[in-house]
Protein backbone atom coordinates (compact mmCIF):
# COMPACT_ATOMS: atom_id res chain seq x y z
CA UNK A 1 0.00 0.00 0.00
CA UNK A 2 2.77 2.55 0.76
CA UNK A 3 4.44 1.95 -2.52
CA UNK A 4 1.20 2.10 -4.40
CA UNK A 5 0.38 5.58 -2.72
CA UNK A 6 4.43 6.76 -3.37
CA UNK A 7 4.43 6.06 -6.68
CA UNK A 8 0.66 8.00 -7.19
CA UNK A 9 2.63 10.73 -5.54
CA UNK A 10 5.34 10.78 -7.81
CA UNK A 11 3.32 10.47 -11.11
CA UNK A 12 0.74 13.71 -9.40
CA UNK A 13 4.18 15.32 -8.73
CA UNK A 14 5.68 14.54 -12.29
CA UNK A 15 1.78 15.34 -14.00
CA UNK A 16 1.96 19.17 -12.01
CA UNK A 17 5.68 19.90 -12.89
CA UNK A 18 5.22 18.75 -16.68
CA UNK A 19 1.62 20.61 -16.96
CA UNK A 20 3.46 23.72 -15.33
CA UNK A 21 6.43 23.34 -18.46
CA UNK A 22 3.46 23.24 -21.01
CA UNK A 23 2.43 26.83 -19.76
CA UNK A 24 6.49 28.10 -20.62
CA UNK A 25 7.29 29.46 -24.07
CA UNK A 26 9.02 27.38 -26.61
CA UNK A 27 11.66 30.17 -26.68
CA UNK A 28 12.10 30.44 -23.20
CA UNK A 29 12.49 26.55 -23.04
CA UNK A 30 15.12 26.75 -25.62
CA UNK A 31 16.81 29.39 -23.41
CA UNK A 32 16.68 26.89 -20.60
CA UNK A 33 17.86 24.36 -22.62
CA UNK A 34 20.61 26.17 -23.89
CA UNK A 35 21.68 27.33 -19.98
CA UNK A 36 21.47 23.59 -18.72
CA UNK A 37 23.81 22.65 -21.49
CA UNK A 38 26.31 25.42 -21.09
CA UNK A 39 26.78 24.32 -17.02
CA UNK A 40 26.35 20.88 -17.59
CA UNK A 41 23.11 20.00 -16.15
CA UNK A 42 21.78 18.70 -19.98
CA UNK A 43 20.00 15.30 -20.22
CA UNK A 44 23.13 13.55 -21.39
CA UNK A 45 25.11 15.07 -18.72
CA UNK A 46 22.58 14.50 -15.60
CA UNK A 47 21.95 10.83 -17.66
CA UNK A 48 25.74 10.21 -17.54
CA UNK A 49 25.62 11.34 -13.11
CA UNK A 50 22.26 9.51 -12.70
CA UNK A 51 23.55 6.11 -14.44
CA UNK A 52 27.05 6.33 -12.44
CA UNK A 53 25.30 6.90 -9.63
CA UNK A 54 22.77 4.00 -9.98
CA UNK A 55 24.95 1.38 -11.26
CA UNK A 56 27.47 2.11 -7.94
CA UNK A 57 24.76 1.78 -5.57
CA UNK A 58 23.05 -1.41 -7.56
CA UNK A 59 26.80 -3.45 -7.39
CA UNK A 60 27.04 -2.50 -3.99
CA UNK A 61 23.63 -3.74 -3.53
CA UNK A 62 24.10 -6.88 -4.94
CA UNK A 63 27.86 -7.79 -3.86
CA UNK A 64 26.25 -7.54 -0.32
CA UNK A 65 23.38 -9.83 -0.70
CA UNK A 66 25.02 -12.20 -3.34
CA UNK A 67 28.59 -12.21 -2.89
CA UNK A 68 28.89 -14.81 -5.11
CA UNK A 69 26.93 -13.32 -7.83
CA UNK A 70 28.14 -14.14 -11.22
CA UNK A 71 30.48 -11.39 -12.44
CA UNK A 72 28.13 -11.07 -15.65
CA UNK A 73 25.57 -10.18 -13.25
CA UNK A 74 27.17 -6.45 -13.42
CA UNK A 75 27.97 -5.90 -16.72
CA UNK A 76 23.71 -6.73 -16.58
CA UNK A 77 23.07 -4.39 -14.30
CA UNK A 78 25.48 -1.45 -16.08
CA UNK A 79 23.22 -1.84 -19.55
CA UNK A 80 19.99 -1.84 -17.84
CA UNK A 81 21.01 1.04 -15.82
CA UNK A 82 22.27 2.91 -18.80
CA UNK A 83 19.54 1.95 -21.10
CA UNK A 84 16.58 2.87 -18.47
CA UNK A 85 18.28 6.53 -17.58
CA UNK A 86 18.94 7.26 -21.41
CA UNK A 87 15.29 6.73 -22.14
CA UNK A 88 13.99 8.58 -19.57
CA UNK A 89 16.36 11.59 -19.04
CA UNK A 90 17.59 11.65 -22.38
CA UNK A 91 15.02 10.64 -25.29
CA UNK A 92 12.08 11.06 -23.12
CA UNK A 93 13.53 14.84 -21.68
CA UNK A 94 11.54 13.83 -18.24
CA UNK A 95 14.77 15.92 -16.75
CA UNK A 96 13.73 18.98 -18.46
CA UNK A 97 10.63 18.98 -17.89
CA UNK A 98 11.12 19.34 -14.70
CA UNK A 99 13.91 21.88 -14.78
CA UNK A 100 11.76 24.26 -16.57
CA UNK A 101 9.23 24.80 -14.34
CA UNK A 102 11.90 25.55 -11.75
CA UNK A 103 14.16 28.11 -14.19
CA UNK A 104 10.92 29.68 -14.96
CA UNK A 105 9.94 30.27 -11.23
CA UNK A 106 13.29 32.11 -10.81
CA UNK A 107 14.56 33.54 -14.20
CA UNK A 108 12.75 35.78 -16.41
CA UNK A 109 13.68 35.62 -20.04
CA UNK A 110 15.91 38.59 -20.24
CA UNK A 111 17.61 37.31 -17.11
CA UNK A 112 18.29 33.97 -19.03
CA UNK A 113 19.91 35.58 -21.72
CA UNK A 114 22.30 37.46 -19.80
CA UNK A 115 23.33 34.57 -17.80
CA UNK A 116 23.71 32.42 -21.51
CA UNK A 117 26.22 35.82 -22.50
CA UNK A 118 28.04 35.51 -19.62
CA UNK A 119 28.46 31.73 -19.83
CA UNK A 120 29.41 31.98 -22.71
CA UNK A 121 32.87 34.05 -22.08
CA UNK A 122 36.13 32.67 -20.84
CA UNK A 123 35.41 33.99 -17.58
CA UNK A 124 31.30 32.15 -17.53
CA UNK A 125 33.01 29.09 -18.44
CA UNK A 126 35.93 29.61 -15.85
CA UNK A 127 32.89 30.23 -13.55
CA UNK A 128 30.83 27.10 -14.25
CA UNK A 129 34.48 25.01 -14.18
CA UNK A 130 34.97 25.87 -10.94
CA UNK A 131 31.73 26.89 -8.75
CA UNK A 132 31.55 23.31 -8.55
CA UNK A 133 34.83 22.58 -6.89
CA UNK A 134 34.45 26.14 -4.66
CA UNK A 135 30.80 24.48 -3.56
CA UNK A 136 32.96 21.17 -2.45
CA UNK A 137 35.69 22.88 -0.70
CA UNK A 138 33.47 25.35 1.05
CA UNK A 139 31.23 22.09 2.44
CA UNK A 140 34.49 20.31 3.91
CA UNK A 141 35.95 23.85 4.93
CA UNK A 142 32.46 23.85 6.98
CA UNK A 143 32.51 20.60 8.49
CA UNK A 144 36.32 21.01 9.55
CA UNK A 145 34.79 24.22 11.55
CA UNK A 146 31.89 22.52 12.58
CA UNK A 147 34.44 20.20 14.19
CA UNK A 148 36.67 22.72 16.06
CA UNK A 149 32.78 23.95 17.61
CA UNK A 150 31.59 20.98 19.13
CA UNK A 151 34.24 20.41 21.69
CA UNK A 152 33.51 25.04 22.89
CA UNK A 153 29.82 24.36 22.48
CA UNK A 154 30.19 20.95 24.96
CA UNK A 155 32.09 23.13 27.35
CA UNK A 156 29.71 26.14 27.07
CA UNK A 157 26.75 24.38 27.93
CA UNK A 158 28.37 22.32 30.75
CA UNK A 159 29.48 25.19 32.14
CA UNK A 160 26.10 26.74 31.86
CA UNK A 161 24.08 23.68 33.25
CA UNK A 162 26.90 24.02 36.36
CA UNK A 163 26.34 27.48 36.53
CA UNK A 164 22.42 27.16 36.99
CA UNK A 165 22.12 23.87 39.11
CA UNK A 166 20.91 21.38 35.94
CA UNK A 167 23.00 17.93 36.65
Amino acid sequence: MKKLINIVFLSLLFYINTVAAADISPGKKKLIDTLLVQTGQSGVAMGKQFSDLFIQQMVMILKQSKPDIEPKAFDIVEEEIISIIDEEIVVNGVLKEMMYPIYDKHFNEAELKKMIALNSTEFGKKMIRVMPMITQEGMQAGQQFGQTLGPKIQQRIVDRFQKEGIQ
